[in-house]
């Protein structure tokens, strides 16, 4: 077996309204990448220069992209993985698995997104172009495995359209994945649509609890989110989690993690890559052995995440900048929020 193999540059393409035309293969690899080079490294057995997001947490002993869709397709096809290697040696690269950002229609103003992704973002910077969209088909009946993510998938109409079209041609036993940021309270016609998919999974980003969460994904609440989740649970027994740790969530990792393991939620955690001056790696010393002695449980994964890249003080000067801009945008504080982790910052 090849221990460099990865399904995403041979079955997987994602689109994202921001350019309709171009195929994505991996959210964590460069825009710019040649993605034959990336085949060809793997069928070399070689680890990609372009891939180094994956390998650095697979070093670390933490889950990668590679080894969640390696993973998911192993059981959609119901083949173990060397024979989807011998099936991509004989047919070559074919789109079983599709990732959709449809639209960037959204209700929240996450810290580490921006007005290109998110319209909440847009209207309160002020943007002329707020809503933006893209419309997409393929030969549905063919599909494995459907991703929506957003924007905020729940408020897209066009994301339902695309699940009747699945239903039109029989495809209800697809692997369907809502990435949600768990705001949305459904209407009665979209949980019956949801229903007729037998192998539904609604992923809700959570990457923090309580203050933690409303100041990273303002102006959402978290009371909301925990109505939501048991709703959820109604729908469809895999619910899952989808974590990323900046360093502005990374001192709270206990707490969270702790969380995730009461509510026997499947979780997985990501350090962010962009924008950088959000990283974990972006911290100084003197928060760095803070952050370990209050999650000494889990010291291991903490101090994994924050030893990816060296301390940059420009980019730290840079995040505390950033904070202060949208913090006067949306007329909060970091300090209310976030009491334990503003008063390292001074």
């Amino acid at each position: 077996m090849n221990r460099y193999f990865c399904v995403l540059p041979y079955y997987s393409v994602e689109k994202e309204f921001t350019n309709p035309g171009k195929n994505i293969y991996c959210c964590r690899l460069p825009r710019n990448v040649d993605i034959k080079q990336v085949r060809k490294s793997i069928e070399k057995q070689e680890r990609s220069p372009h891939c180094g997001a994956c390998w650095e947490l697979e070093d670390s002993g933490l889950t990668s992209e590679r080894q969640i869709h390696n993973n998911t397709l192993d059981s959609l096809l119901d083949l173990n993985i060397e024979n989807i290697e011998l099936r991509t040696q004989k047919f070559g690269p074919e789109h079983l698995q599709i990732k959709l950002a449809t639209s960037n229609l959204c209700n929240g103003t996450c810290v580490t997104c921006n007005s290109t992704l998110s319209s909440a973002w847009a209207s309160l910077e002020g943007r002329n172009s707020q809503y933006r969209s893209m419309d997409f088909d393929t030969n549905w009946a063919a599909i494995k495995s459907l991703s929506f993510v957003g924007g905020e998938p729940f408020l897209e109409r066009k994301n339902f359209k695309i699940l009747e079209a699945l239903i039109e041609t029989g495809n209800t036993d697809c692997f369907v994945s809502v990435v949600t940021n768990g705001s949305i309270t459904l209407t009665e016609s979209n949980i019956q649509l949801l229903k007729k998919f037998s192998n539904l999974n609604i992923c809700v980003s959570i990457d923090g609890i309580g203050n933690v969460f409303e100041y990273m994904r303002y102006p959402l609440k978290w009371a909301q989110l925990q109505e939501n989740l048991r709703l959820f649970r109604e729908l469809t027994n895999n619910i899952s989690v989808s974590c990323m740790i900046s360093n502005l969530n990374i001192l709270y990792y206990t707490e969270l993690i702790d969380f995730f393991k009461e509510q026997k939620l499947n979780y997985v955690c990501k350090h962010i890559i962009h924008p950088i001056i959000f990283a974990p790696s972006n911290l100084p010393d003197k928060i760095r052995d803070q952050i370990q002695i209050r999650n000494f449980k889990y010291y291991k994964e903490v101090n994994s995440f924050m030893t990816t890249k060296p301390f940059n003080s420009m980019l730290f000067d840079r995040f505390k900048q950033e904070l202060s801009r949208q913090d006067a945008l949306k007329k909060i504080s970091v300090e209310t929020y976030l009491p334990d982790f503003y008063k390292y910052l001074e």
